[in-house]
């Protein structure tokens, strides 16, 4: 089955009339015919129902159509991508990322990708985990870098070798300058802004060993950056990885680390079973990033676009 037989089986589709998909297509009707009868011998079906005056669809052959419309549109978008010479990436990766330290890891990597690849344009979202993987649930981002823990069932994560200490934002004034840390007890004593995600409060209370409905919550975040501001104004103290300070860092508030130290790591993670028609971590690459590549794409020729 090649291009070309799908879009005789369209143009019949679309004109009604084999004779007149003939004369569009610039070859003679037995030869269109021929090509139809070979595609529903190849396909073990009948696609259309040949009468003296008309010429009509069976349910197989409307659901063929669709299909290979498809594919010619796909067809069509592939040779737009491609500039005229094949080794250069064009399009689009829509990237969605936590507010930590992997913003510093990412842009990084962009600037080495951009030298190589200088047409490719990036759509960059900040967000929340829960949001970033709902984005990705609804194939609205390509890739997200997000902080463990993350399912395994519904997504293929690639580790990334940045590592967070967790701690807590305070002010200055709440603290001597010489306290490097904060016990366990002493964070539970105080009253906490934490993080919105479900996943992650569940892994603060067992490091707590306490329910979540023993913390003194004020409130919630999806945005550290929004939190920050809440500490600053004296609302309690945030909860948060070391990055989602460090990005943002604000005068008159101190970053202190848990002890015992609680650590946590960052993935690149995908939707499983969508199909991209290339990697997006692809942007990742580096020595300690193992990038799996399709075996049938030549190296040259990459897709930025989902399809």
């Amino acid at each position: 089955m090649d291009l070309r037989a799908l879009m005789s089986f369209v143009t019949v589709c679309r004109l009604g009339n084999i004779t007149r998909a003939a004369e569009a297509l610039y070859i003679s009707q037995p030869a269109l015919t021929r090509q139809i009868q070979e595609l529903e011998q190849e396909l073990g079906c009948q696609l259309l129902v040949r009468s003296t005056r008309s010429l009509s669809l069976t349910e197989n052959g409307y659901l063929f159509m669709l299909r290979a419309q498809e594919i010619l549109d796909l067809a069509k978008q592939a040779k737009n991508e491609l500039s005229e010479n094949g080794d250069i990436l064009h399009g689009v990766i829509r990237v969605g990322i936590v507010e930590s330290k992997i913003m510093d890891y990412f842009a990084d990597a962009v600037v080495q990708f951009n030298k190589k690849y200088p047409h490719v344009q990036f759509e960059v979202y900040s967000a929340d985990g829960d949001d970033l993987k709902r984005n990705l649930d609804e194939n609205k981002l390509d890739m997200a870098l997000l902080i463990e823990p993350v399912e395994s069932a519904k997504y293929t994560k690639i580790p990334i070798e940045v590592t967070e200490k967790w701690g807590l934002v305070i002010r200055e004034e709440e603290v001597s300058p010489k306290k490097k840390t904060l016990s366990y007890e002493e964070i539970i004593e105080r009253t906490l802004i934490l993080p919105r995600r479900y996943i992650i409060l569940s892994e603060i209370s067992s490091w707590f060993k306490v329910p979540e409905s023993k913390f003194k919550v004020i409130a919630y975040h999806n945005l550290a950056s929004n939190a920050l501001i809440m500490v600053e104004k004296g609302l309690g103290s945030l909860l948060c990885i070391e990055g989602s300070f460090t990005n943002r860092p604000r005068e008159g508030l101190r970053f202190l680390p848990l002890s015992p130290e609680r650590t946590t790591s960052h993935v690149a993670v995908r939707k499983k079973n969508r199909k991209l028609s290339f990697h997006p971590e692809f942007v990742l690459s580096r020595p300690q990033v193992q990038i799996p590549r399709f075996s049938h794409i030549p190296q040259k020729v990459f897709y930025i676009r989902s399809v």
